[in-house]
Parts: structure tokens; C-alpha cells; sequence
């Protein structure tokens, strides 16, 4: 097989590092360029890196690659970025004023360029010169809501996002600078998230987010309510989110108490648990008891928690599956 050359921006950042630990004994991509701002400080290795977070094993496989600026030309027609938002639209418009394909996780591209939607990925244009994937907490509501409005149709939705650290920016947040509190609102992230969700969904239903920043290292939880065009009961909500791949749905679910899940770098993109329906004055939980009286307006009420990996599945994972797919198109005009 006849492996894709491929160059990595950000690579020393945290999501960078995620992205080469799954790319290190990739059969479809060699490496042959790393961009990164830690060239300008004269290290001329990524194995030498003193902020190196994954397996060190991971750096040391791609220390004989040439560790370069980020905006020195890539080696590579195809430059996966995951550099920081201060400087990756002016430093990956210089990439693709030469001709260089950039596939990006850029806030700035998201609502502009064409974007790498979970359970959608075959739609993203197979050779666009310009892409994008999402921030990691509308990676993680898109997949619930596709399945909920593709079967019963969605009025409206409201989503609070509790976000670790390592999202803030990459590398991530000081822990010191959020112990023992949380900080919150966070219009950026909100605004990020419904923009997003609004684009992918071409702005079929009202989008309500709330965005915390919650003193935990990895991984974010959600609490999701969406009012769907028509009514249902929890058996038909399980079998939908079931059906839909990248979702897994734990049940019975309200008031399980695990903890924070351990993140795989295989695990699903999405995570759904502590999920309730609310249909005319009663709210049912996975077991078909009522729960609580309230109200509701049209259809049925859908509740429910999502967890996911903000540095595996919903970021670098997503990141790989969108360089997969442009690798399969450029294989197969090559054929």
C-alpha cells in the first residue's frame, strides 16, 4: 500500500500529540514534516520536547522528521493543523496560498469551510483544499441529534457544556488556575458550540447553550434537553441513539453513579447516559418510572447527559477519520 505523505502543524500542542500517537504506526500516512512554534526556540526534534504529554515512545518514532516553523513550507500536499487559534488562520493561509491542502481544527474556519460532521464524514467534499473539524463539544452533541431529529424532528434544544481544561486552548489550562471553583459563563465556547450545531444543522431548530469551565483534567460532560416535533416514549428514544454509530448508551441510566469514564483512544465519539423523557405532566427514566411533574410544550421531551473525550474521540480521533476519508478519495482517483 502506497502510504499518503502528510504534514502536522501544532504538533507539539497537546491535541497535536494525541494526533501522532494515532498516527504512529499508521498504514495509510507517513509523516515526513512537523510544524511547530517550538522550531523558533532552536529544538530541532519533536523527541526533544520538554512539554511532551502522551507516551514518549510517540515522540521518539518521529524523531528523525523534520521539526520546522509553523508557517515554513510543508513537505507534504496534505498539512493537518490543530495550531492555536492566535495565529492558525494567518499561518495556514500561507500554507494554502502555495498550493498545500489544510485540513484544520481552527475556530476561524468552522462556519466557512467545509466541516468534518461525525456520522456524516462521506459528505465532506473528497478534494476541497480547505476543511475543518468542529470544536470537540459540537463533535459530541451532533451525533444524539442527528439520530433525534432524523426520526421524530426537533423544536428547539438547550445544552450545557461542563468543560475540562485541557480545552481551554493548547496546550490547555494551568490547574492551579481553577482549583477548588469552576469558572463560568463562557460566551466563546456557548456561541462556538451553537454556531456550529446552527451551520450543521442549516438552522432548522433554536439552539440554547450554556458553556462552564469545571476543574477536571479530561473529558466533558454535557446535559442535553431537546423538545422533538413529535411524541414518544424512552423505548423508541433508546432504539434511535442505539442505532446511530459513534454513540454509546449506557442504561438503565438515571442514577448510575460510576464517576468520570477512563478515555480509550477507540471509545465512541459520544457517550449517552441519565436519560429521561418528559411527555405531557410526567417524566419517565430508562426504568418507566415517573420521576417528576412538569410541562411541556409540542412533543416529547428528551433529556440526557453526554460525556466524551475532549483529546481522543471527538478531536484527534475525528481529525484521523476526516484525513481517512480525503486519503480514500485520493486514492481512488489515483486508481
Amino acid at each position: 500500500m502506497t502510504r499518503i505523505p502528510l504534514s502536522i502543524a501544532g504538533a507539539n500542542t497537546l491535541l497535536g500529540q494525541h494526533l501522532l500517537a494515532r498516527l504512529v504506526n499508521s498504514q495509510r500516512f507517513i509523516i515526513t514534516s512537523l510544524h511547530d512554534k517550538l522550531a523558533l526556540q532552536g529544538v530541532e526534534s519533536i523527541a526533544d520536547s520538554q512539554d511532551w504529554s502522551v507516551d514518549p515512545e510517540v515522540a521518539e518514532a518521529f524523531r528523525q522528521v523534520p521539526l520546522l516553523p509553523p508557517a515554513v513550507q510543508a513537505s507534504a500536499p496534505l498539512l493537518a493543523s490543530f495550531l492555536p487559534d492566535d495565529d492558525a488562520q494567518q499561518v495556514e493561509a500561507r500554507h494554502l496560498a502555495r498550493g498545500t491542502r489544510v485540513l484544520t481544527h481552527g475556530e476561524y474556519a468552522r462556519l466557512h469551510r467545509p466541516l468534518a460532521i461525525p456520522g456524516r464524514l462521506h459528505e465532506l467534499p473528497p478534494h476541497a483544499r480547505h476543511c475543518a473539524t468542529p470544536n470537540c463539544t459540537t463533535a459530541m452533541c451532533t451525533l444524539p441529534l442527528q439520530a433525534l431529529q432524523g426520526d421524530y424532528g426537533i423544536q428547539s434544544v438547550t445544552i450545557t457544556a461542563l468543560q475540562a481544561i485541557s480545552g481551554t486552548d493548547l496546550p490547555g489550562m494551568q490547574a492551579h488556575a481553577i482549583h477548588d471553583q469552576v469558572i463560568g459563563h463562557l460566551p466563546g465556547e456557548a456561541n462556538a458550540l451553537k454556531n456550529e450545531l446552527g451551520v450543521i444543522f442549516s438552522h432548522q431548530f433554536p439552539i440554547h447553550t450554556f458553556a462552564t469551565r469545571v476543574p477536571v483534567w479530561r473529558g466533558h460532560t454535557l446535559t442535553l434537553a431537546a423538545v422533538l416535533n413529535d411524541k414518544t416514549d424512552i423505548a423508541r428514544i433508546e432504539q434511535t441513539l442505539s442505532a446511530m454509530p459513534g454513540i454509546t448508551l449506557v442504561t438503565p441510566s438515571i442514577g448510575l453513579a460510576t464517576g468520570r469514564p477512563l478515555f480509550h483512544s477507540d471509545r465512541a465519539i459520544t457517550t449517552v447516559g441519565a436519560l429521561r423523557v418528559a411527555d405531557g405532566r410526567k417524566v419517565a427514566d430508562s426504568t418507566g418510572r415517573a420521576s417528576r411533574s412538569g410541562t411541556t410544550s409540542g412533543g416529547t421531551t428528551v433529556m440526557m447527559t453526554l460525556t466524551g473525550d475532549n483529546l481522543g474521540a471527538a478531536t484527534s480521533g475525528l481529525m484521523l477519520r476526516a484525513l481517512e476519508r480525503l486519503f480514500q478519495a485520493d486514492t481512488t482517483q489515483s486508481q
